[in-house]
Protein backbone atom coordinates (compact mmCIF):
# COMPACT_ATOMS: atom_id res chain seq x y z
CA UNK A 1 0.00 0.00 0.00
CA UNK A 2 1.37 3.40 -0.90
CA UNK A 3 -0.45 5.76 1.45
CA UNK A 4 -3.56 6.59 3.38
CA UNK A 5 -5.10 9.87 4.47
CA UNK A 6 -7.28 10.41 7.53
CA UNK A 7 -9.40 13.56 7.64
CA UNK A 8 -11.62 14.02 10.73
CA UNK A 9 -14.60 16.34 10.28
CA UNK A 10 -16.50 17.76 13.25
CA UNK A 11 -20.28 17.69 13.04
CA UNK A 12 -22.25 19.68 15.60
CA UNK A 13 -25.13 18.04 17.39
CA UNK A 14 -28.38 19.58 16.23
CA UNK A 15 -32.06 19.00 16.73
CA UNK A 16 -33.41 15.79 15.28
CA UNK A 17 -32.73 12.05 15.61
CA UNK A 18 -29.21 10.89 16.37
CA UNK A 19 -27.33 8.90 13.77
CA UNK A 20 -24.35 6.59 13.88
CA UNK A 21 -20.82 7.76 13.23
CA UNK A 22 -20.02 7.94 9.52
CA UNK A 23 -16.78 6.63 8.07
CA UNK A 24 -16.23 7.29 4.39
CA UNK A 25 -13.46 7.64 1.85
CA UNK A 26 -12.02 6.37 -1.39
CA UNK A 27 -9.66 3.59 -2.42
CA UNK A 28 -7.42 4.48 -5.37
CA UNK A 29 -5.95 1.64 -7.41
CA UNK A 30 -2.63 2.71 -8.90
CA UNK A 31 -1.40 -0.81 -9.58
CA UNK A 32 -2.94 -3.62 -11.57
CA UNK A 33 -4.33 -6.55 -9.62
CA UNK A 34 -2.25 -9.69 -9.86
CA UNK A 35 -4.05 -12.19 -12.05
CA UNK A 36 -3.56 -15.92 -12.26
CA UNK A 37 -3.18 -17.16 -15.85
CA UNK A 38 -6.19 -18.92 -17.28
CA UNK A 39 -5.82 -22.55 -18.25
CA UNK A 40 -7.46 -24.79 -20.81
CA UNK A 41 -7.53 -27.71 -18.36
CA UNK A 42 -10.78 -29.08 -17.00
CA UNK A 43 -10.46 -32.72 -15.97
CA UNK A 44 -9.00 -33.33 -19.40
CA UNK A 45 -9.20 -30.80 -22.21
CA UNK A 46 -11.45 -27.80 -21.72
CA UNK A 47 -13.26 -26.79 -24.91
CA UNK A 48 -14.83 -23.28 -24.95
CA UNK A 49 -18.58 -23.40 -25.42
CA UNK A 50 -21.61 -21.17 -25.72
CA UNK A 51 -21.45 -20.24 -22.04
CA UNK A 52 -17.98 -18.74 -22.32
CA UNK A 53 -18.34 -14.96 -22.28
CA UNK A 54 -15.96 -12.58 -23.98
CA UNK A 55 -14.78 -9.64 -21.86
CA UNK A 56 -16.29 -6.26 -22.65
CA UNK A 57 -14.16 -4.09 -24.94
CA UNK A 58 -11.98 -1.71 -22.98
CA UNK A 59 -13.02 -3.27 -19.69
CA UNK A 60 -11.50 -6.76 -19.42
CA UNK A 61 -12.06 -6.89 -15.65
CA UNK A 62 -15.76 -6.05 -15.92
CA UNK A 63 -17.37 -3.48 -13.65
CA UNK A 64 -17.73 -5.44 -10.41
CA UNK A 65 -15.94 -3.70 -7.52
CA UNK A 66 -13.23 -5.92 -6.05
CA UNK A 67 -12.20 -3.76 -3.08
CA UNK A 68 -13.33 -4.52 0.48
CA UNK A 69 -13.09 -2.04 3.36
CA UNK A 70 -13.78 -2.98 6.97
CA UNK A 71 -13.49 -1.53 10.48
CA UNK A 72 -12.41 -3.60 13.48
CA UNK A 73 -13.33 -2.18 16.92
CA UNK A 74 -10.36 -1.76 19.24
CA UNK A 75 -10.96 -3.66 22.48
CA UNK A 76 -14.13 -5.75 22.80
CA UNK A 77 -14.83 -8.08 19.89
CA UNK A 78 -18.12 -7.33 18.10
CA UNK A 79 -20.95 -9.84 18.31
CA UNK A 80 -21.96 -11.95 15.34
CA UNK A 81 -24.70 -10.31 13.29
CA UNK A 82 -26.86 -12.75 11.33
CA UNK A 83 -27.39 -11.42 7.78
CA UNK A 84 -30.98 -10.58 6.86
CA UNK A 85 -30.55 -12.88 3.85
CA UNK A 86 -28.11 -15.73 3.33
CA UNK A 87 -25.19 -14.51 1.18
CA UNK A 88 -24.78 -16.40 -2.08
CA UNK A 89 -21.96 -17.00 -4.52
CA UNK A 90 -23.74 -18.01 -7.71
CA UNK A 91 -22.29 -20.20 -10.45
CA UNK A 92 -23.50 -18.76 -13.75
CA UNK A 93 -21.98 -18.59 -17.24
CA UNK A 94 -19.02 -20.52 -15.81
CA UNK A 95 -18.26 -17.68 -13.42
CA UNK A 96 -18.64 -17.07 -9.70
CA UNK A 97 -20.94 -14.12 -9.00
CA UNK A 98 -19.82 -12.11 -7.15
CA UNK A 99 -16.15 -12.84 -7.68
CA UNK A 100 -15.34 -11.10 -4.38
CA UNK A 101 -17.56 -11.54 -1.31
CA UNK A 102 -17.11 -10.35 2.28
CA UNK A 103 -18.83 -11.97 5.29
CA UNK A 104 -18.50 -11.94 9.06
CA UNK A 105 -16.94 -14.98 10.71
CA UNK A 106 -19.69 -17.54 11.39
CA UNK A 107 -21.73 -16.75 8.27
CA UNK A 108 -23.22 -19.48 6.08
CA UNK A 109 -22.95 -18.94 2.32
CA UNK A 110 -25.04 -20.64 -0.35
CA UNK A 111 -23.49 -21.82 -3.63
CA UNK A 112 -26.34 -22.28 -6.15
CA UNK A 113 -25.62 -23.68 -9.61
CA UNK A 114 -27.56 -21.80 -12.30
CA UNK A 115 -25.69 -23.31 -15.25
CA UNK A 116 -27.09 -26.20 -17.36
CA UNK A 117 -24.07 -28.32 -16.44
CA UNK A 118 -22.27 -29.65 -13.39
CA UNK A 119 -19.97 -27.65 -11.12
CA UNK A 120 -17.80 -28.73 -8.19
CA UNK A 121 -16.96 -25.86 -5.84
CA UNK A 122 -13.91 -26.30 -3.59
CA UNK A 123 -11.17 -24.49 -1.69
CA UNK A 124 -7.81 -25.50 -0.25
CA UNK A 125 -7.41 -22.24 1.69
CA UNK A 126 -6.22 -22.36 5.30
CA UNK A 127 -9.22 -20.34 6.52
CA UNK A 128 -11.67 -22.88 5.07
CA UNK A 129 -10.95 -26.12 3.25
CA UNK A 130 -13.98 -27.74 1.60
CA UNK A 131 -15.20 -29.67 -1.43
CA UNK A 132 -18.91 -29.55 -2.29
CA UNK A 133 -18.75 -32.32 -4.88
CA UNK A 134 -20.45 -32.22 -8.26
CA UNK A 135 -24.02 -30.97 -8.47
CA UNK A 136 -26.33 -29.95 -11.28
CA UNK A 137 -28.37 -26.92 -12.30
CA UNK A 138 -30.98 -25.85 -9.76
CA UNK A 139 -29.11 -27.36 -6.82
CA UNK A 140 -27.38 -25.39 -4.06
CA UNK A 141 -25.03 -26.30 -1.23
CA UNK A 142 -24.11 -24.36 1.91
CA UNK A 143 -20.87 -23.85 3.81
CA UNK A 144 -20.36 -22.04 7.13
CA UNK A 145 -17.18 -19.97 7.31
CA UNK A 146 -16.08 -20.13 10.94
CA UNK A 147 -12.50 -18.80 10.74
CA UNK A 148 -11.30 -15.38 9.56
CA UNK A 149 -9.10 -15.10 6.50
CA UNK A 150 -9.10 -15.12 2.72
CA UNK A 151 -10.74 -18.12 1.07
CA UNK A 152 -9.97 -18.68 -2.61
CA UNK A 153 -12.77 -20.57 -4.34
CA UNK A 154 -12.45 -22.69 -7.49
CA UNK A 155 -14.41 -25.15 -9.61
CA UNK A 156 -12.86 -28.59 -10.00
CA UNK A 157 -14.47 -28.97 -13.44
CA UNK A 158 -13.75 -25.51 -14.90
CA UNK A 159 -10.32 -24.26 -13.90
CA UNK A 160 -10.92 -20.72 -15.15
CA UNK A 161 -13.51 -20.18 -12.38
CA UNK A 162 -11.95 -18.32 -9.44
CA UNK A 163 -13.37 -16.15 -6.65
CA UNK A 164 -12.47 -14.78 -3.22
CA UNK A 165 -14.32 -14.80 0.09
CA UNK A 166 -13.00 -12.45 2.76
CA UNK A 167 -14.08 -13.72 6.19
CA UNK A 168 -13.79 -10.93 8.76
CA UNK A 169 -14.19 -10.74 12.56
CA UNK A 170 -16.49 -7.72 12.34
CA UNK A 171 -19.95 -6.86 10.97
CA UNK A 172 -18.66 -3.47 9.78
CA UNK A 173 -17.57 -4.00 6.18
CA UNK A 174 -18.48 -2.96 2.66
CA UNK A 175 -17.35 -3.10 -0.96
CA UNK A 176 -16.40 0.09 -2.72
CA UNK A 177 -18.50 1.50 -5.52
CA UNK A 178 -17.29 1.59 -9.10
CA UNK A 179 -15.51 4.88 -8.41
CA UNK A 180 -13.71 3.46 -5.37
CA UNK A 181 -15.79 5.31 -2.78
CA UNK A 182 -17.19 3.69 0.37
CA UNK A 183 -19.31 4.57 3.40
CA UNK A 184 -19.74 2.77 6.73
CA UNK A 185 -22.08 3.76 9.55
CA UNK A 186 -21.02 2.36 12.93
CA UNK A 187 -21.10 3.11 16.66
CA UNK A 188 -18.69 5.70 18.01
CA UNK A 189 -15.36 4.39 19.30
CA UNK A 190 -11.84 3.44 18.26
CA UNK A 191 -11.35 1.35 15.13
CA UNK A 192 -8.68 -0.08 12.89
CA UNK A 193 -9.73 0.34 9.28
CA UNK A 194 -8.41 -1.86 6.46
CA UNK A 195 -8.73 -2.00 2.69
CA UNK A 196 -8.16 -5.15 0.66
CA UNK A 197 -7.88 -6.14 -2.97
CA UNK A 198 -6.99 -9.64 -4.21
CA UNK A 199 -3.42 -10.40 -3.12
CA UNK A 200 -2.91 -7.12 -1.25
CA UNK A 201 -3.99 -5.70 2.13
CA UNK A 202 -3.45 -2.21 3.52
CA UNK A 203 -1.84 -1.27 6.80
CA UNK A 204 -4.50 -0.34 9.38
CA UNK A 205 -5.70 3.24 9.66
CA UNK A 206 -6.47 3.93 13.32
CA UNK A 207 -9.41 6.28 13.87
CA UNK A 208 -11.56 7.40 16.79
CA UNK A 209 -15.16 8.19 15.90
CA UNK A 210 -17.46 10.32 18.01
CA UNK A 211 -21.07 9.17 18.31
CA UNK A 212 -22.21 11.41 15.45
CA UNK A 213 -18.85 12.25 13.88
CA UNK A 214 -17.83 12.18 10.24
CA UNK A 215 -14.37 10.85 9.37
CA UNK A 216 -12.70 10.36 6.02
CA UNK A 217 -10.11 7.66 5.36
CA UNK A 218 -8.49 7.25 1.95
CA UNK A 219 -6.33 4.36 0.76
CA UNK A 220 -4.08 3.90 -2.26
CA UNK A 221 -2.61 0.68 -3.64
Amino acid sequence: MRNLIIIPLVILLCAGPLRAARLHGKVSLQQAEAKAPLSAYSRGVYVPGALDKKPAEGNPEGKEPKVIVWAEPVGAAPKFVQPAEKPRMIQQNKEFIPSVLAVQTGTTIGFPNLDPLYHNVFSYSKAKRFDLGRYQQGKSKDITFDQPGVVEVYCEIHENMHAYIMVIDTPYFTKTGKNGEFTLELPGGKYKVYAWIPNSKSEPAEVELSATGDTEVNFAF
